[in-house]
C-alpha cells in the first residue's frame, strides 16, 4: 500500500505537469520553465525504471480498447513482450503475465488527443504532431520511413528516461497510431543533439492480444 501511494503521488505530479503543458500560455514560457514543469515525470519515471530494473526494449502501442490513448510498455526481461489483452490504462507496474512498466496515457498525451491520425500513415501522423509542436514553439521530429523501419530524430529534455519526455512520448504514440501497429524501439542513441530512435513495425493490436 505504501508503494502504491508513492506511485499515485508521482502520477498526480505528472498530471499537474500535463495540465500546465496544455495551457494556451505554454508557448510564451521560457525553455528553462518548460524543463522544470516536465521534470516531475522525468524524475519519477527515471527512479521507477531504475528500481524495477527494466532491461527489455520499449513497445509503442497505438490506441485500442484497453488503452484508448495508446501507451509505451517496457518489460523487465530483455526478451519480454506485452500481452495487450492484459494491459489497462491507469496501471503503471505489472508483475504478470509479463513484468514491466506501462506509460498510459503517456506524459505528452494531450499534445495529440485532438488529432485524428489512427491508421492515417506514418507520414501524416508525423506532420500532424509536428504542427502541434510548432504551434507551441517546440521543434518537431524528423521522421524517415523505409519498409518496416522508421527512423526518428527528436529534441528532448528528459535524457535519464526518454520515454517520460512529453514530446518524445507524444511523437512515438502518434507514429504508432498513424502506422496502426505496435512499434518496437530497436535502437536508441544520440546524433548532433538529437535523440535518434530506430523503430520497427511489429504488427497490429490483434497480433498482441
Amino acid at each position: 500500500m505504501g508503494n502504491q501511494a508513492v506511485v499515485n503521488l508521482g502520477i498526480g505530479s505528472i498530471i499537474l505537469g500535463i495540465v500546465a503543458f496544455s495551457l494556451p500560455g505554454w508557448r510564451c514560457l521560457p525553455l528553462d520553465t518548460r524543463g522544470v514543469l516536465s521534470s516531475s515525470s522525468c524524475a519519477f519515471f527515471s527512479s521507477l525504471a531504475s528500481d524495477v530494473g527494466l532491461k527489455g526494449k520499449a513497445f509503442v502501442i497505438p490506441p485500442y480498447e484497453n488503452l484508448p490513448h495508446g501507451g509505451i510498455f517496457i518489460p523487465v526481461s530483455s526478451k519480454g513482450k506485452p500481452n495487450l489483452g492484459r494491459l489497462f490504462e491507469g496501471r503503471v507496474l505489472y508483475s504478470e503475465p509479463e513484468p514491466g512498466l506501462l506509460l498510459s496515457p503517456v506524459p505528452g498525451w494531450r499534445l495529440t488527443e485532438d488529432l485524428d491520425i489512427l491508421g492515417s500513415g506514418v507520414g501524416y501522423a508525423s506532420s500532424a504532431v509536428s504542427g502541434v509542436l510548432d504551434r507551441l514553439g517546440l521543434p518537431g521530429p524528423k521522421v524517415f520511413e523505409e519498409g518496416e523501419n522508421i527512423e526518428v530524430y527528436v529534441e528532448i529534455s528528459c535524457r535519464e528516461f526518454p520515454y517520460a519526455d512529453p514530446v518524445l512520448s507524444a511523437v512515438l504514440v502518434a507514429l504508432a497510431a498513424g502506422a496502426g501497429e505496435v512499434l518496437t524501439v530497436e535502437d536508441i542513441g544520440e546524433v548532433k543533439g538529437y535523440l535518434k530512435l530506430l523503430l520497427k513495425r511489429a504488427g497490429g493490436v490483434e497480433k498482441w492480444l
